[in-house]
């Protein structure tokens, strides 16, 4: 005998488990609705954008990379160097920065732990403006809303646009936001915070690199 067609087998009946269960689901796809409305709502437009040559990761001199390896996102390697430009058009490079050490925190406006911090940060640099440097690399969020948190938050240090999220691939950026490089003055990478900077990482740079 011949199997039936899939039309006419029997259908198995399925219990009822209730308002309970639909109401829950219908909740959960709310609530997973309102969750992603708020998240790209806050994220700021996030449409990819073409590369610009010259800008974003760019070769790091033999002259100035002392390990005599390949730059990597690690402790004891030569930073990854990058040129980005900034909310009002300037462009920033880390070499640039050499000679002092430099706080290159990656962070984003819809990132609540990122805004905790900034605070923390602006006084850092500002208290310490011989020895240290600070960059704030936005991830690819639009210059104008990267500029409106600087402004809101009165961020006086360097503020570049990773806009194709190049740099933050090139820095591993993959453990969530916010994420701090600190790196000596020969650029090489000495300290990795993952999550929020404290005041008291921040006191302890301060008494470990004096300047």
């Amino acid at each position: 005998m011949e199997d039936a067609s899939p039309d006419e087998r029997p259908t198995q009946q399925r219990e009822y488990s209730g308002p309970g269960s639909t109401l829950g689901l219908a909740a959960l796809i709310v609530l997973v609705v309102v969750a992603l409305f708020w998240f790209y709502e806050l994220r700021g437009d996030s449409t990819s954008v073409p590369s610009v040559e010259g800008i974003g990761v760019i070769p790091l001199a033999d002259e100035l990379n002392p390990t005599g390896q390949a730059p990597a996102a690690r402790v004891g390697r030569a930073a990854p160097n990058f040129k980005l430009t900034t909310p009002a058009g300037e462009t920033v490079e880390l070499t640039d920065l050499r000679g002092k050490y430099v706080l290159v925190n990656f962070w984003a406006t819809w990132c609540g732990p990122c805004r905790a911090e900034t605070p923390d940060l602006q006084r850092f640099f500002t208290e310490h403006p011989t020895g240290f440097s600070i960059i704030g690399v936005n991830q690819q969020e639009s210059a104008e809303v990267a500029a409106a948190f600087a402004e809101d938050f009165d961020v006086t240090y360097p503020i570049a646009l990773d806009l194709t999220g190049a740099v933050n691939t090139a820095y591993r950026v993959s453990t969530g936001l916010p994420i701090t490089f600190l790196i000596d003055p020969e650029g090489v990478i000495v300290d990795i915070v993952i999550g929020r900077v404290l005041q008291s990482n921040l006191d302890e740079y301060a008494e470990t690199y004096p300047f």
